[in-house]
């Protein structure tokens, strides 16, 4: 019976840790460059806003200490149409004088049924807050004379994506090409050569941490993945890809060794 009690208490002072990791906000920084006028970018992803439980004011707190050119939220705000009122809340409780890049995940799509006409809905009501979306396309940033070619592109399992179509914009005299897209599979679409940088979300750093990369075998069939590639900065098909850990959990609000992140990158 003591033994019990004390599985018991184990399991419940587990769960309370877990629970409390998804509150936890790690700031990881990420120099491509050293420069002083380097372009600066918040990476954000994964916010699955129902059980989001890092408390806003904390990525307020940063973005307003870091003061980013950029911020770049690569897709998975919601798993139910109820949840598009909290998404447009967080756009609007992050602005500020940057500008503001997205992308869709695959929970966004799966929510809105892969419809056409329901993802351009939600993609006005998301660029009505001042957020640009891009969906197989990009923009030219410039900054300090110095131009940045920033391409979105639909996600993976959405069998929506056209990389071609989403490099066709760029400028030609971008000094570099920083693609973003949800899944990290994605980079064995692009071809070499072609983008520098690729931000990503998707895999949760595992979420909960298992030993031998079980959360990886058990829940993901990635490519990436069964290469051992799963969080961080990485070079693949050389191709410079950071993945991200995200900021919200799905299924359940629960974390282990693997707390919400929030990315300032320089290139």
């Amino acid at each position: 019976m003591i033994i019990l009690y004390i599985i018991i208490t184990i399991a419940i002072l587990g769960l309370a840790y877990m629970r409390f990791e998804t509150t936890r906000l790690k700031v990881n920084k990420v120099y491509y460059s050293n420069r002083r006028d380097s372009l600066k970018v918040i990476h954000l992803s994964d916010l699955h806003l129902i059980f989001l439980k890092v408390n806003i004011n904390k990525v307020k707190k940063v973005l307003k200490a870091e003061n980013p050119d950029l911020v770049i939220i690569t897709g998975d705000y919601i798993n139910n149409v109820s949840h598009i009122p909290l998404f447009l809340k967080f756009l609007d409780d992050i602005k500020g004088d940057y500008k503001i890049l997205a992308c869709l995940g695959n929970h966004d799509y799966k929510t809105l049924n892969n419809n056409e006409s329901e993802i351009l809905k939600f993609v006005r009501q998301i660029e009505e807050k001042g957020v640009t979306v891009l969906l197989n396309d990009s923009i030219c940033f410039e900054k300090n004379n110095r131009k940045y070619n920033l391409i979105g592109i639909e996600d993976l399992r959405s069998n929506r994506y056209d990389v071609k179509k989403a490099l066709e914009s760029c400028c030609d005299d971008a000094v570099a090409n920083i693609a973003f897209s949800h899944n990290p599979d994605m980079i064995f679409q692009i071809p070499e050569g072609s983008v520098d940088y690729l931000l990503c979300g998707h895999f949760h750093g595992g979420q909960i941490w298992m030993p031998f990369h079980l959360e990886f075998i058990i829940l993901r069939n990635e490519k990436l993945c069964k290469m051992g590639i799963t969080r961080g900065a990485h070079k693949v098909n050389n191709i410079n890809i950071y993945i991200n850990s995200g900021l919200g959990n799905v299924c359940f609000p629960l974390r282990f060794l693997s707390p919400p992140e929030l990315t300032v990158l320089h290139f």
